[in-house]
Formats: C-alpha cells, structure tokens, sequence
C-alpha cells in the first residue's frame, strides 16, 4: 500500500473510548509482553480517566490514556498525565498517534486542565515535538518498563 493509502487509512480510523481492560491488554501485548503487572496503572480506573482507541475497521490498531497527575514534583492542579501511547507495528506511521494524542489534548482541555505530561522515550521526542509538547529537564530511565532513556515532556494547553 502506498504511503498516501496508509495516511488514507489512519484518517479513517474511528477514534472511541475503550475499557481499562482493553488498553491494559493492548498495553500488554504491544509494550509489556514480558510483565503484564506493568501494563496495569495507578490511576486507569479514576473516575476522570480517559481510555482511548483507534480502530481500522474492526481492529483495535493503538491506545492512549490521559488521567488528572500533577507532574513529578508539583503540587499544581489542572495537571494532565499521558501515558500508555502504543500502536501495533503493522499500524505505525499513519497518524494514529497524532490522531490519540490530540483527543487526549481536548479531553484534558474540556475538563479545565492547563496543562499535559508524559514521561516520553528518547526515541518519541521527535513526534511529541511535532504536536507542540517541549522537553523538561534531563533524560531518565524507567527500568521497569523499558531499557530506553526517558525525558519528561509537556504542552501547555491554551485557555
């Protein structure tokens, strides 16, 4: 398939909540296939929590999930978390996680928050930047999950 087609395709996903058993299974599979108590977190059943998926057709093809966390070590409200970003392969580069990550953006935004954050690989830098989030302080790691380095990211959402 061509690379339009494919845009074509991600343009035509269905963006729609899903369950925290969902994600946390998608999460599973696609990012923690080595420990599922890491595709669990704290917050995914609060009450505010939001569990979104994108579909092409009948396949549920990535995930993201956005919940009220003060970033590490603020005390602020209106602070956003967005976590659990995870495509399949076979789905990568289409604009899904575009596609994720702004409806995350105007969740937040419809329920007062000031701002987004997440703890982003390295290697996603590129594509938070690309959606208007900015590095904060100095890489990380996060062993539990993942042998990358991590930095913290975030966007200010307008009022």
């Amino acid at each position: 398939m061509s690379q339009r087609g494919r845009e074509d395709l991600g343009n035509r996903a269905e963006i729609r909540a899903v369950s925290p058993s969902q994600v946390q299974e998608f999460r599973y599979q696609v990012l923690q296939p080595k420990d599922k108590r890491h595709s669990i977190y704290e917050l995914d059943d609060a009450p505010k929590t939001l569990h979104i998926g994108a579909f092409v057709g009948v396949d549920l093809a990535a995930v993201a999930t956005v919940c009220p966390q003060p970033m590490p070590n603020s005390s602020e409200t209106g602070e956003w978390r967005l976590r659990g970003m995870a495509t399949w392969a076979a789905y990568r580069g289409i604009g899904l996680g575009k596609r994720l990550t702004q409806a995350c953006l105007d969740y937040a935004r419809s329920e007062r928050g000031s701002l987004v954050w997440c703890s982003a690989r390295l290697s996603a830098v590129g594509f938070y930047r690309s959606l208007g989030f900015e590095e904060m302080g100095k890489p990380f790691s996060l062993l539990e999950y993942s042998r990358e380095s991590y930095i913290l990211m975030r966007f200010t959402l307008p009022r």
